[in-house]
């Protein structure tokens, strides 16, 4: 039996892959350089490690309390990986013990002999399903309740059913895309049409779906990062956005690639100058400026006239996770260095530095109106800056990493929302500094948010395979969709439709306001 380090760091990264680590899945990837390893890496199922693990630990457990007569101790202590283990050793367990433990007495000691394939991030896992619920931080202090005046605008003409809507009702049947070969990782509507989706996923491959007739194709329009070699490595596509206009999607892959496409799929730009993963990208908001973001450290500005790269900046010690446009020359990054940075384009140093995260900052969102940026780091934290009064809330509340930000798109509201692997989502006052709702329907970590274009919904997405539909004027859970795998991205599009990138390789499509 042989254990290659290279085998070990495969399986790593899997695990940290599919349990919804993405940023740290991709920094492990880059600095173990397990893609440049000697032969093709095995397409493992879900779960190996944690699998390999529970059978080691289960060995140990039997060898730690193995008696030189061949009888086992029954020890009711619970048996974990990290700890000194102390035995609690029952008096008859010599006589009521046998040589070989039962799957009744490894269970015992607290660890399963089965797991789901996308368990979260625990040997041990609770399997009691969680009620939907919607806890209010404040009941009886009407200042901190949620009140926000949204249109009633988007579909009008359906009546609300209020009470069945308010217990949140299962959506059942939805549009099922699946033309790609591995895991899904983004989806992106065209501002331009809502009925044009994009998505990104690990099988080398971007895609374009045109849905506004019944049968869209069967496999879109495919985007490729790679030549369609059988014998190529696939590559993850890290990031895909369209610019305001909805007329050029530019996408981004792991190998460094950044390619822009008209909205028809026709190759307009091959942007290939550094080496290092692309994170995230950003359009300014005239479309003639791409920004992107790598592992290294370093952010690009490229000119979408020209193709070329405008500037090149070391934004961060470490790696940048994510980045945001102010207007059309001003942006900021954030990275696993604890800083956030504003630049403005034409220039080499930072005009502000905001500093008081205790760890990596995963992502960055100003307020639609200019006036507040938005942090979210895996130290818990929601932080809110504005350029001249630097620090203006501390947002306390989850007890997990928080892993995205999204505004309410209203200039004038001032409305929160942040997604953590606590598996809730708070809502919070940016003027006060108040947590208005805690949104508890899910059992696992939430990765992904968005909002209707109107402010009146916002969906979420879980790696327990629920996609949740809120609504915002009083926090209640409106609608919720199952899919059949974990669920890394969900998008609302500008006319009702949510879009939801799985881990199975499915893109689903529903209208929660019509289902």
């Amino acid at each position: 039996m042989v254990l290659k380090s290279d085998d070990v760091n495969y399986l790593i990264y899997r695990y940290l892959k599919e349990s919804g680590f993405l940023h740290s899945s991709y920094i492990f990837q880059f600095e173990s350089q397990i893609c440049k390893s000697d032969g093709e890496m095995p397409n493992v199922e879900p779960g190996s490690l944690i699998r390999v693990l529970q059978k080691g630990l289960q060995y140990m457990d039997v060898e730690t309390h193995l008696n030189e007569d061949g009888t086992a101790r029954l020890c009711t202590a619970p048996f974990s990986l990290v700890g000194k283990h102390v035995c609690s050793v029952q008096p008859d367990s010599r006589a009521a013990a046998k040589a070989s433990p039962s799957k009744s007495s490894a269970t015992q000691r607290g660890y399963p002999l089965e797991t789901s394939s996308h368990g979260g991030h625990t040997l041990v896992h609770d399997t009691k399903e969680k009620q939907a619920a919607v806890r209010s931080v404040a009941d009886d202090d009407d200042s901190m309740q949620m009140d926000i005046d949204v249109p009633d605008t988007e579909k009008e003409s359906r009546p609300m059913e209020a009470k069945s809507k308010r217990r949140g009702q299962t959506i059942d049947s939805a549009q099922v895309l699946q033309g790609h070969s591995a895991s899904v990782y983004s989806c992106a509507w065209s501002p331009g049409s809502a009925s044009v989706l994009a998505t990104g996923a690990g099988d080398g491959t971007a895609r374009i779906w045109d849905l506004s007739g019944k049968s869209p194709e069967r496999d879109g329009i495919v985007l490729r990062h790679d030549t369609g070699a059988e014998a190529e490595p696939q590559v993850d596509i890290t990031s895909i956005v369209w610019n305001e206009q909805g007329t050029l999607l530019a996408t981004a892959s792991f190998n460094g690639q950044l390619r822009v496409w008209s909205s028809t799929g026709e190759p307009k730009q091959a942007l290939r100058q550094r080496r290092a993963p692309i994170i995230a990208m950003r359009w300014n908001r005239k479309g003639s400026c791409l920004l992107s973001a790598y592992l290294d450290g370093y952010i690009a500005l490229w000119d979408m006239q020209t193709g070329q790269m405008r500037h090149e900046l070391r934004a961060h010690s470490g790696c940048v996770l994510d980045v945001d446009w102010l207007d059309n020359t001003t942006f900021a990054s954030c990275g696993n260095d604890k800083a956030i940075r504003v630049w403005r384009d034409g220039e080499t140093q930072p005009i502000r530095t905001f500093s008081g995260h205790k760890s990596d900052i995963n992502a960055i969102k100003w307020h639609p109106g200019g006036k507040y940026l938005a942090s979210a780091s895996d130290d818990g934290s929601v932080k809110i800056w504005s350029l001249a009064d630097s620090l203006v809330h501390d947002l306390i509340g989850h007890s997990q990493q928080v892993f995205m930000v999204k505004w309410l798109p209203r200039a004038e509201k001032a409305v929160l929302a942040s997604a953590s692997f606590d598996s809730t989502i708070r809502v919070w006052d940016a003027q006060s500094g108040s947590c208005l709702r805690v949104l508890d329907a899910h059992s696992k970590a939430v990765d992904s948010l968005s909002f209707s274009s109107d402010g009146r919904y916002l969906a979420s997405g879980s790696f327990d395979r629920k996609v949740c539909i809120w609504s915002v004027k009083d926090g209640l859970l409106f609608k919720s969709y199952v899919a059949d795998d974990a669920v890394h991205d969900v998008q609302w599009a500008s006319k009702g439709r949510v879009a939801a990138a799985i881990a199975n390789s499915q893109v689903v499509v529903f209208d929660p306001l019509s289902a």
